[in-house]
């Protein structure tokens, strides 16, 4: 009787390490994802405000802006840029804007079309992504 007794305590002590071995990496994968989704949002608030000041900053070099770090690269000048009016000559920017958050890096990319004439309009966004971790 002695010995089942120590057989159980036994084994309903690995079912604990066990348990808690399971917790401990459900946790880590909760706080890793938290830091991904924080290091998403800062990426697109870095990509937002770079875009918003366009205008002004066009300097080559990264830029460092709140959480993050921003660069714009002059991708040349078209008449056929994409969701803009036919024929309408625009500059084509590249904005690279990356964010870290504890292990989590996200980077995300902007291209925007600026009017080469002031009377139509502002830059616009034409395309985005976010790049994957493999470089």
């Amino acid at each position: 009787m002695l010995v089942l007794t120590m057989v159980l305590l036994v084994l309903l002590g690995i079912l604990g390490l066990l348990a808690m071995q399971a917790s401990t990496q459900q946790t880590r994968m909760a706080s890793n994802l938290l830091a991904s989704l924080q290091a998403f949002e800062s990426a697109e608030h870095v990509l937002r405000a770079a875009e918003a000041r366009l205008p002004g900053t066009t300097a080559p070099g990264w830029h460092p802006l709140g959480a993050g770090r921003y660069q714009i690269e002059n991708l040349g000048q078209t008449a056929q840029a994409v969701r803009m009016p036919e024929k309408l000559p625009v500059t084509l920017l590249r904005i690279t804007a990356i964010a870290e958050e504890r292990q989590a890096r996200v980077v995300l990319q902007s291209v925007v079309a600026w009017p080469l004439a002031p009377e139509h309009g502002p830059a616009r966004r034409i395309l985005w992504r976010q790049l994957s971790e493999q470089s």
